[in-house]
């Protein structure tokens, strides 16, 4: 069948928090015509109901547990604790579950091995980090070592007003998710992309002299070595996350339809 004539893909969203309503708005406004928002969902679907209303999107609300079965796509922009309840009523049904809480995935790597196993298709959007396609065409070689360093304003990380950097962990991409979860998963993406969590690096640091959220990415591997500066603006709504994660989001929900693809 000619693409132009294939049914939309339809979208559900669990959480409109600051991620979720980006990508709704997109959806509603910006997103390719074979994409189209079904649905959202949370806790309260009256809240959900007047949230939409409040943007002018014309969308159901719903349950979190009423998505599985009713879109094509259901993406998890729900807070890191309500992923893995989301993940049990949706992983087995064959469909394509995107996750922003690639945190979750790395702690209880049950969930892929389950998507793997079912058929459904689970995506990680690559978020605020670059060069994940580069992570993942090394790893089909040798990859020596994958390390992180990443510095926030204090506000990022609600850490406390020292008058300068202060590094507020040293450690492995596992453990630092498990001492951050809302603020780590772009080192649970190197870890998933690479060579686990076990063996990627990470420090954090506060640095009350930033405005953006900065991460330096040091990659060493048998085919390539890559030193990788990114700043992403924190969210206005939310400093611990990069304005770009839910960019990202809408482009790789872009990704599902378009027939070009740029980049592993």
């Amino acid at each position: 069948m000619d693409s132009r004539h294939r049914p939309a893909l339809t979208v559900g969203i669990a959480g409109l928090g600051n991620i979720g309503t980006e990508v709704a708005r997109w959806l509603a406004a910006s997103a390719p015509r074979s994409l189209a928002l079904a649905a959202a969902a949370g806790r309260d679907p009256q809240a959900i109901a007047a949230r939409l209303s409040s943007l002018g999107i014309a969308a159901q609300a719903t349950a979190i547990d009423a998505l599985a079965g009713q879109c094509d796509v259901i993406v998890d922009c729900l807070a890191p604790e309500a992923t893995a309840a989301l993940l049990e009523t949706c992983i087995d049904g064959g469909g394509t579950v995107m996750t922003v809480n690639v945190g979750v995935l790395l702690q209880e790597p049950q969930w892929i091995e389950r998507a793997r196993r079912t058929g459904t298709r689970l995506l990680v959007p690559s978020g605020a980090v670059a060069g994940i396609d580069a992570l993942r065409a090394a790893a089909m070689g040798r990859i020596d070592s994958v390390r992180i360093r990443t510095s926030k304003p204090p506000a990022g990380l609600d850490a406390g007003g020292a008058a300068g950097p202060q590094r507020v962990f040293a450690g492995n991409a596992r453990e630092a998710v498990a001492a951050w979860p809302r603020n780590m998963n772009i080192a649970a993406t190197l870890s998933l992309a690479g060579i686990g969590g076990e063996r990627t690096e990470v420090e954090i640091w506060s640095d009350p002299a930033l405005e953006r959220n900065v991460h330096e990415v040091e990659i060493d591997s048998d085919s390539t070595r890559l030193r990788i500066r990114i700043e992403n603006r924190p969210s206005a709504a939310n400093p611990r996350s990069s304005a770009i994660t839910a960019h990202s989001v809408c482009a790789a929900l872009a990704g599902l339809v378009d027939p070009v693809r740029i980049g592993a």
